[in-house]
């Protein structure tokens, strides 16, 4: 192995491994014994067949769903958070360093608020626009030839989601697909 300075470094390797405890002198087996107690903590020695073994009790792990149960929560509150006014919404500074994949998202917005599309074509400017962090009145107006009138509409309701998104990623948190309506 060598460093970046080109300097060769020695390891040692043992492939023997550690001597099984019951290959040890009876003083030896004692002291790892006492060493597994001093690391798991205090157990209960048991004999069996001339070996002793240390029996440590199990540490329960508490997975309660409190903590998943709180997530909920704040997501909640910060979805309630969200501005609907256009004036307001649009001055929301996006934090885009967690937002990496937009194209499911604008998918299952386009279809709710438009159908069925026929082609990606829409899906695709819209991924595109976000990808390249540009503003909300630029999507409205690259929006505004195919939408027409429901372009400001569309582009707010899909700018709620990225703010979304945006402020739960600011505070760690996974939205998990959850949606802003």
């Amino acid at each position: 192995m060598l460093l970046d300075d080109g300097a060769p470094v020695k390891l040692n390797v043992s492939l023997l491994g550690p001597a099984p405890v019951d290959k040890l002198e009876p003083h030896a087996q004692k002291e790892v014994v006492k060493g597994a107690a001093a690391v798991f903590g205090q157990g209960e020695e048991e004999e069996e067949g001339g070996i002793k073994k240390l029996k440590v009790p199990l540490v329960e792990l508490d997975f309660s769903p409190a903590e998943g149960e709180k997530a909920k929560e704040r997501l909640e509150t910060i979805k309630q958070s969200v501005p609907h006014d256009k004036e307001a919404l649009f001055k929301v500074k996006v934090g885009w360093d967690g937002l990496t994949d937009f194209e499911p998202t604008i998918k299952h917005r386009m279809v709710k608020y438009l159908g069925e599309l026929e082609d990606d074509d829409l899906i695709m400017f819209v991924v595109e626009h976000l990808k390249d962090h540009k503003g909300p009145q630029k999507l409205v107006e690259g929006l505004e030839p195919v939408l027409e009138e429901e372009a400001q509409e569309f582009a707010i309701n899909i700018w709620r989601q990225v703010i979304f998104e945006s402020m739960a990623c600011g505070e760690a948190l996974q939205t998990e697909r959850m949606t802003i309506d």
